[in-house]
């Protein structure tokens, strides 16, 4: 397990979840853990407060949120979504998100490599 973590966030992740392998995400304060296979991509994310994705594309995504908040834009249309929330984004649909408290989400993509994996 990742020293790093506090008691906190070994509450809500398994402690096994820490030992696997790392995405690369180019934005500073988001940490994931990855499970895949030949077709999904499944990330345990932790985003600090103030982490935003501004407008971007890509393949259905879904997920829940587990702890924290996240603002979710699409097609005009922006949602709260917090602890125990599912949220879902449609293929090729333009969305941002805004993350307004520190937030552990588990996100799943329809590819497996939507995230690269680090070591």
């Amino acid at each position: 397990m990742d020293s790093a973590q506090t008691p906190i966030e070994n509450d809500l992740f398994p402690a096994d979840v820490f030992s696997l392998p790392k995405v690369e995400v180019p934005v500073i304060g988001v940490t994931g853990y990855c499970m895949k296979n030949h077709e999904k991509q499944l990330v345990f994310f932790i985003m600090d407060e103030g982490v935003s994705f501004p407008d971007h594309t890509h393949c259905t995504q879904q997920g829940t949120i587990i702890s924290g908040e996240m603002i979710l834009e699409i097609n005009g249309q922006t949602e709260l979504y917090q602890d125990g929330d599912d949220y879902f984004v449609p293929e090729g649909v333009s969305h941002r998100t805004n993350f307004t408290k520190r937030t552990f989400l588990i996100d799943l993509s329809d590819a497996p490599d939507r995230y690269p994996v680090g070591e």
